[in-house]
């Protein structure tokens, strides 16, 4: 009879039952956290932002302000984290870009691609706008009467049609009637005396009509003139309206040698919430008096908000924007913060057209200039 051999260690296999996979343990990245984190938190911020735009400011929404005045700031980070979430293969990176897609529909309003040029049928006109800064504020630091001169050896080396300036400062009459003596059709609005402060409107067409609109509790306002311009009137509306109130180089300093981060950015967030509630009222009173005009209106000047604020978003409505028509490379005219903060506009009726909208990167001012050709 055979031997059957036995060998040890050997276990039969069980028919019917499969081994149990061990579950592949998941590391804990701090990384993707924190991508995370900040993909939602961007996202949010961003969203907020394209809601501000539709709020009237008050107590409650004016906090919302704070994110479409953030915007482009805004708009870098969610840029960023969806890069580097698309390098690291994440999907966290769909979020980041579904939340940037409606920027396409800002996007003209701050920068613009170079294009071919078209010239518009019709006659035109060359408007300005320029916030002079008090013939103070140069970029380089230039004495009040030396930076007067520079401002108009500039804008007679422009030749526009239509000059409104704001923030405009001189130190008497006589100087005032002597400035751009080949304006001379004009219309001024001057909250004081000596020296003479306040906004201006010249025209080389003549000056029908004209008059300011009161803001309460400001020192920012509103001028209007009514100008034939070769036998059609347009009303101009020249507006300065309601700062933030805020140097930020001063609120550097002061939280350098303070160091109370908190109490300074409350303050001013405070500020902010104040003057976008003015800022509305401000826009109400400006609308409602459009209303009750029959000629065609442009609206131009330093209206102290971005495109993607509640400001420009009744302004603009019904309007053409002449950046967005016909401006090219950045639309930013604060000197101070150049890209960022486009707050100078040209606003004129969707019958016309624009060419050539320029921003001149002059040195006279904390802003700069607003030029563009309206064609009728």
């Amino acid at each position: 009879m055979p031997r059957v051999r036995k060998y040890k260690n050997v276990t039969e296999p069980k028919w019917g039952k499969s081994e149990k996979k061990k579950p592949r343990s998941v590391r804990f990245s701090f990384g993707d956290f924190l991508l995370k984190l900040f993909a939602l938190a961007g996202a949010a911020a961003l969203l907020l932002a394209y809601v501000s735009v539709y709020l009237k400011p008050s107590d409650l929404s004016s906090v919302l302000m704070f994110f479409g005045l953030y915007f482009i700031p805004i708009l870098a980070f969610n840029l960023i984290v969806f890069i580097v979430a698309l390098v690291r293969l994440r999907y966290i990176a769909f979020l980041s870009f579904l939340v940037m897609l409606p920027t396409l529909f800002y996007a003209d309003l701050f920068v613009k691609l170079g294009g071919e040029e078209t010239v518009p049928e019709g006659k035109p006109f060359k408007i300005l706008t320029y916030n002079v800064g008090k013939m103070e504020l140069s970029l380089d630091k230039q004495t009040a009467a030396a930076n007067t001169a520079r401002v108009e050896d500039f804008l007679k080396q422009e030749n526009p049609d239509i000059v409104c300036l704001q923030e405009f400062s001189m130190p008497g009459m006589d100087g005032y009637e002597s400035f751009l003596s080949k304006l001379p059709n004009r219309f001024q609005y001057f909250v004081t005396s000596k020296p003479l402060y306040g906004n201006v409107i010249l025209s080389r067409y003549p000056v029908l009509d004209g008059g300011h609109i009161k803001f309460e509790k400001s020192s920012n306002m509103c001028i209007w003139a009514d100008l034939d311009i070769d036998g059609e009137i347009l009303r101009v509306y020249n507006c300065h309206l309601q700062s933030n109130s805020i140097s930020f180089t001063n609120l550097i300093q002061r939280m350098a040698t303070k160091g109370e981060l908190k109490s300074e950015v409350r303050e001013v967030h405070d500020k902010l919430r104040g003057s976008n509630k003015v800022r509305a009222q401000q826009v109400e009173d400006i609308l409602e008096h459009c209303s009750q005009c029959e000629y065609p209106v442009i609206i131009c000047g330093d209206f102290n908000d971005t495109p993607v604020s509640h400001t420009y978003y009744k302004l603009h409505k019904g309007r053409k924007d002449s950046f967005a028509e016909a401006g090219e490379g950045f639309g930013a005219s604060y000197a101070y913060f150049w890209p960022f903060l486009r707050i100078d506009y040209i606003l004129f009726p969707k019958e016309y057209s624009a060419y050539r909208n320029e921003i001149k990167r002059e040195q006279y001012s904390d802003h700069y200039p607003v030029i563009t050709h309206i064609y009728r």
